[in-house]
């Protein structure tokens, strides 16, 4: 077996593999070894049918079985002497086996770009100092009881109002004939929440439970939907029910039903929680702090595929954003042209890609790996906080391939924790 492994660009390698025709002739005979071991044919025993005769049955999956594993075999073994770490599948040229013949095949595949690392030890950083205010836990307990508050109608005769949560049935209008998709039956927001146009809460806000009301709702130039983009629908409108929010009382029963023995207790763990999440909050900021500082010091190239795919899943999400089926919705995505979008998504792909780049090869030189357990208590904790059955989320994740993304996530993260663990970390009040 001979090789040339030949560099595209920074990023992109090629690698062309040949053999001889004795090398591929050893192969074929190797898989139809283990094909004719347990065969039976009739006229001939039992792993005795020749190996022509069994080559002639099962041509084609010896064929693709011997080339895939011998390819297989070989470039696991130049990855190994050439110490080389692909990032993502290898792109290969379909070709097979010919018996007596000798085969060349060609494929290419990105790898990390070289990195010239400035100095990343003893960088000092400044981290805010945590403190936790008595607002700051007022504030979540309120954010607790209104997550234990009770949905009740509004019994009194009146019109809605901010804070209150509306069912309503709406149609739009434009010189008399109904508007495409423009419609919608029992559709609840929360008033004030700026869930939907100012126009659209205000004309709610006119009507009482069971009446009908019209108006008009103007519409931003820059409507993400371009059909409604800057004009004046006439919305007809049906007020269904008006629901508020009874918030319980700040009392034992309440700090009970919410895990602990008495109020006190409970503020006591509020204050925790809040330190927790502002010292996490704190050391991120050091992290971004580093890494942008690391970043602004070096050039590279982003591979090419890993870019690609990072401004597809930007897009995506963009385009389900935007597909949406109520077109009351505020106006705050704005229209963009496609280039516009692409441009916008490709800058979001490398704010994300540059720092996880330069920490994924920072790990590759300081020998940096992820354990098979690392990667399993992720993905539990990524179940339990999608409320998913474990096995079946670990199994999604290993069938689509994301796994992959999230043990270079992983790494990535530890060559983070290094840089951050190796810096000068000074604390400076807020």
């Amino acid at each position: 077996m001979e090789f040339v492994l030949e560099s595209i660009s920074p990023t992109k390698k090629k690698l062309t593999i040949s053999l001889t025709p004795d090398e591929v002739n050893t192969a074929l005979d190797s898989v139809i070894a283990q094909y004719k071991k347990d065969l039976s044919l009739p006229g001939f025993r039992k792993g005795k049918v020749p190996n022509s005769v069994v080559f002639k049955k099962f041509s084609e999956e010896i064929t693709n079985k011997a080339t895939e594993e011998t390819l297989k075999i070989y470039i696991k073994e130049i990855f190994q002497k050439e110490h080389i770490k692909p990032l993502c599948n290898l792109l290969t040229e379909d070709t097979d086996f010919i018996r007596n013949e000798s085969f060349s095949s060609t494929l290419t595949f990105e790898v990390l770009p070289e990195i010239t690392f400035p100095n990343y030890e003893g960088l000092e950083v400044h981290q805010d100092v945590v403190k936790v205010t008595d607002e700051e836990v007022a504030e979540l307990l309120k954010n607790i009881q209104l997550a234990m508050a009770e949905l009740v109608d509004v019994k009194e005769d009146r019109s809605p109002q901010n804070g209150d949560v509306v069912d309503v049935d709406y149609k739009g209008f434009e010189n008399g004939s109904p508007v495409t998709d423009v419609s919608g039956e029992h559709f609840v927001l929360t008033l004030g929440q700026r869930q939907a146009l100012e126009d659209f809460e205000q004309l709610v806000k006119t009507a009482k439970v069971g009446e009908e009301k019209v108006g008009i709702v103007n519409f931003p130039r820059d409507y993400a939907h371009k059909g409604l983009a800057g004009k004046s629908i006439d919305f007809h409108i049906k007020l269904n029910s008006i629901k508020t929010s009874i918030l319980p009382e700040l009392d034992a029963d309440f700090a009970k039903k919410a895990g602990y023995e008495d109020i006190d207790k409970l503020r006591e763990a509020a204050k925790v929680q809040l330190e927790i999440k502002k010292k996490q909050n704190a050391k991120s900021n050091a992290m971004k702090k580093l890494i942008n500082g690391l970043l602004e010091q070096v050039t590279f190239d982003v591979p090419e595929t890993m870019l690609e795919t990072r401004i597809e899943r930007i897009l995506g999400d963009h385009n389900i954003r935007s597909q949406q089926t109520v077109q009351v919705q505020t106006g705050e995505e704005r229209s963009e042209s496609e280039e516009e979008l692409y441009n916008n998504a490709k800058v979001e792909a490398l704010a994300v890609l540059r720092p996880q780049i330069f920490l994924m090869a920072l790990a590759e030189k300081e020998k940096l790996v992820v354990m098979e357990q690392e990667v399993e208590r992720a993905l539990y904790n990524m179940a339990i906080r999608a409320r998913q059955d474990y096995n079946k989320f670990r199994d999604a994740y290993y069938r689509s391939g994301l796994v992959y993304e999230l043990q270079d996530h992983l790494l990535a993260e530890k060559a983070m924790e290094l840089i951050y663990n190796k810096a000068n970390v000074v604390e400076v009040e807020q």
